[in-house]
């Protein structure tokens, strides 16, 4: 056997899960960086939604040296199956978050603690159950540490992802549905409730108005906004993930095809991108809290430490 075809797909996986997480990684950082002025239930779901793809793309890669280690192959087989399952989760979990926003319910901690299990309980349920219906013989082969092609196992992955999709379809019809009607978001008390979409999980964020960012009086606006936002993102980021997995686990089960391990790569790449470009580059809010957070820079370096009124940014905590 040819060394140097055995090195092109393993560098192509390289270069793609590297690229896909780097980029992953860049934008959890940004938003880190100006997390005070952006700390909401959508950013929540993103930062998530992203370490579920940098930790499959890690495992990816680690996968492909363990295939001898019949132990470690079986892990990484097991926590592949549930972070492949938790990316599809957290684009369906938006999806029901943006669902609420529209329709104006009033959400609280409980309901947020069920996005949490939605997005990692539900996968977790999953493959706690495959593996103690299968006592994980299905998990890893003597040639790739992945789900067994053999057995019906893989279905485990596949249906539970094809009814995420089928659902998030639902739920984004609603969703449009609900913003293009003409009894859209009309009521004043909706519009308040709806507004929650821009408000952190633990408190009511007051945007610095002097810097550009969306004001206290902009909510409810920003709020429909945002749901239109988390539409488009999940009609462009779902299909993308699906693909992206789709010839992932082509490239895990047929490592000797250069060509599986090559769309996987292009895939995982321009996932990363749109990722970036439709939840940072494009994104207003971020746009406002990276300004905001210049300003406070500058004031900070001009020594102007007033109170936090005077900065432009004030926080009420609530319970």
């Amino acid at each position: 056997m040819n060394p140097e075809k055995v090195l092109v797909p393993s560098v192509t996986l390289i270069v793609g899960c590297g690229v896909s997480s780097l980029t992953l990684l860049l934008l959890i950082i940004i938003y880190i960086s100006v997390w005070r002025y952006i700390r909401s239930e959508r950013s929540v779901i993103l930062i998530n939604f992203c370490l579920s793809i940098i930790s499959s793309n890690a495992l990816i890669l680690i996968g492909q040296t363990q295939t001898r280690n019949k132990v470690i192959c079986t892990l990484v087989a097991a926590f592949l199956h549930f972070f492949f399952l938790s990316s599809f989760c957290w684009v369906l979990t938006e999806a029901w978050q943006s669902y609420m926003a529209v329709t104006g319910r009033l959400r609280n901690r409980i309901i947020r603690k069920r996005f949490l299990c939605l997005g990692w309980g539900l996968p977790a349920l999953v493959v706690a159950i495959s593996v103690g219906f299968t006592k994980a013989k299905g998990y890893s082969t003597m040639n790739y540490c992945w789900l067994s092609l053999e057995g019906g196992l893989l279905y485990a992955f596949v249906g539970p992802a094809a009814a995420v999709v089928l659902v998030n379809m639902v739920i984004g019809i609603l969703v449009f549905n609900k913003l293009v009607s003409k009894d859209g978001i009309t009521d004043k008390k909706l519009k308040e409730r709806a507004g929650q979409m821009a408000v952190p999980l633990y408190g009511i964020t007051l945007k610095c108005t002097k810097c550009g960012v969306v004001s206290s009086a902009d909510v409810s606006a920003t709020a429909t906004s945002n749901a239109m936002a988390s539409l488009w993102s999940s009609c462009v980021v779902l299909p993308l993930l699906a693909l992206t997995w789709m010839s992932a686990v082509l490239a895990i089960t047929d490592r000797r095809s250069a060509l599986f391990q090559i769309l996987f790569a292009v895939f995982d790449s321009l996932e990363g991108f749109v990722i970036v470009m439709v939840h940072c580059i494009l994104r207003r809010e971020v746009q406002d809290a990276v300004k905001c957070r210049v300003v406070d820079r500058q004031e900070e370096g001009n020594g102007d430490s007033g109170g936090s009124f005077q900065n432009g940014h004030a926080q009420l905590m609530v319970g």
